[in-house]
């Protein structure tokens, strides 16, 4: 085995949550029965408030809602979202950055999403937003387990949603990637924490803390210009913390405004991201304002007629054929040019997975390495 193993592809975790609950099929009749009871209840109880105040009414309606949703079978209640938006906005007022966070309203009401949004200082600028995150992620790990959120997604105030058709969870891990706590994206300065993912999971909590620590234990970043930025890279990059974090491509959910006219992403997708925009900021922000207010937006765009499933398919798939010819290499390292190729594709897994090409690139140098030949299943 490779000593420290740092190309080495991320362990399969021992997954502690609960098992799946099964619910019996449920009678026709006895749905109808039931469902009965529920409207009749729901009726007479509503039919009390026609003479009384406001106050009572939406009690009164609270009581209802509640009747129905404990009678109602568990298979019949709609699904919890399985992701909580976070973002910060305080100090001057903003109109556009207040605006900007308004035009998540249809995508969360569509979608159930909550926004949890800081609107006071809780140490200095740089601090606030992981110090936030870390009362988050605490807070929903006090809860059962049934009740918690399972991931909060950070999204800064200069971000502009602008197809609410497009639900976050398709950018989540699936069944089998319950290792990995943390999604981002890269940029050419590195790691943007513009807009990412953090699963409600100790690990999250562990590593803001981590981070929140940095400033005692790392002085260059006191000249930092983004220092809660770097701060979290540093963490994210060592070796302790790596194994357990992806990134993506950006223009999934942190497509930037490059300049005042040139968007980087395409029509249908999910938001724009004013970051370091040269120009104008201000005047570009509103003219997206004002296109995305319009009922017949052409931003808006139905999912299956984006290329969102089609890439994260393909990206899932090729993060599993890393995975599969890290574990083979690790059986065969002594070969020659194998242990060479396995560090390759490990670096590509860890920092590189946002880049198509060069994931196949050393996927495809490994391969050779290990003798694979084309169309060849790796076991």
């Amino acid at each position: 085995m490779l000593a420290g193993a740092a190309w080495k592809g991320p362990g399969r975790h021992h997954d502690d949550s609960p098992p799946p609950r099964f619910t019996k099929r449920i009678s026709p009749q006895l749905r109808s029965l039931v469902l009965a009871a529920a409207i009749l209840l729901t009726v007479f109880l509503l039919s009390r408030s026609f003479n009384v105040g406001t106050r009572e009414i939406e009690q009164t309606t609270r009581q209802s809602l509640h009747v129905i949703n404990k009678l109602a079978p568990a298979a019949w209640r709609g699904q919890q979202s399985q992701v909580t938006k976070v973002t910060a906005l305080f100090g001057q007022e903003n109109e556009l950055y207040e605006a900007a966070i308004r035009s998540h309203d249809e995508h969360d009401r569509l979608h159930g999403y909550g926004m949890k949004v800081l609107r006071e200082r809780i140490v200095n600028n740089y601090w606030s937003k992981p110090a936030y995150l870390l009362s988050l992620i605490v807070e929903e790990l006090a809860k059962p387990v049934e009740e918690r959120t399972g991931w909060v997604m950070w999204l800064g105030p200069d971000i502009i949603l602008l197809n609410s058709h497009i639900p976050l969870e398709i950018f989540l891990p699936p069944a089998g990637f319950e290792h990995i706590h943390f999604l981002g994206t890269h940029d050419t300065d590195g790691l943007n924490t513009g807009a990412f993912f953090l699963r409600v999971h100790e690990w999250s909590a562990r590593m803001l803390v981590e981070v929140l620590a940095m400033p005692a234990n790392t002085p260059a970043l006191e000249h930092a210009p983004d220092k809660d930025k770097m701060a979290m890279e540093l963490v994210l990059t060592d070796t302790a913390w790596r194994k357990e974090v992806l990134y993506q491509p950006r223009t999934w959910y942190n497509a930037y405004q490059l300049d005042v006219d040139h968007f980087e992403g395409k029509r249908g997708d999910l938001l724009v991201h004013f970051h370091a925009l040269e120009g104008d900021k201000w005047s570009a922000m509103s003219r997206y304002l004002t296109q995305v207010a319009l009922r017949n937006s052409t931003w808006n765009v139905p999912l299956g007629m984006t290329t969102y499933e089609s890439e994260v398919h393909e990206y899932w798939d090729r993060i599993r054929q890393a995975e599969a010819l890290l574990d083979v290499a690790e059986l065969r390292i002594a070969d020659a040019g194998v242990e060479v190729a396995a560090k390759r594709l490990g670096y590509a897994y860890h920092f590189e997975a946002d880049i198509e090409q060069v994931m196949h690139e050393a996927m495809d140098a490994l391969k050779e390495a290990l003798g694979i030949l084309e169309g060849q299943k790796v076991v």
